[in-house]
């Protein structure tokens, strides 16, 4: 594998905001969407956490999403790219949930992890240069707008 294909790692997603964390997280579950979208503990959890996104849920009802996905998940824990995939959308609730524990960068990891894993086991790495492109748009935003607002190119 080379560095092209490493994923973001947790030293890395902790320059972000707690907010753009948990918007990493659900561009990593949404990359595989096809092995989640039919579970609806998981559909439940990654709309609790866009929800949240836009102070429309709590933390507690974020938790409660993260809970019922985990325990979907329970009976079929098969180490398969469906299983990474519906746990990329558990832990975008999850690092929504996670903000007063401190432990948000370490699910938006695992979400970022979960992603990388279903893409590697469906032949889709190029999912993976599309979390550095969103992940670097999401470090440097501030630079981006700053040069769109003076005109400058980008």
């Amino acid at each position: 594998m080379s560095d092209t294909y490493k994923k973001v790692s947790e030293e890395e997603l902790v320059l972000l905001s707690h907010k753009d964390m948990v918007r990493f997280a659900l561009f990593c579950a949404e990359q595989v969407k096809e092995g989640w979208k039919g579970i609806p503990e998981y559909v439940a959890a990654v709309e609790t956490a866009e929800r949240w996104l836009k102070e429309k849920a709590t933390e507690e009802e974020c938790r409660v999403a993260t809970r019922a996905a985990y325990y979907a998940n329970a009976a079929t824990r098969a180490a398969n790219a469906a299983t990474r995939a519906a746990y990329a959308a558990y832990y975008a609730a999850n690092a929504a949930y996670a903000a007063s524990h401190g432990a948000y960068a370490n699910a938006t990891s695992s979400a970022a992890y979960a992603a990388y894993y279903a893409a590697y086991a469906n032949g889709k790495p190029h999912l993976i240069e599309a979390q550095w492109e969103y992940y670097l748009e999401l470090l440097h935003f501030d630079d981006i707008a700053e040069k769109l607002l003076l005109g400058e190119s980008v």
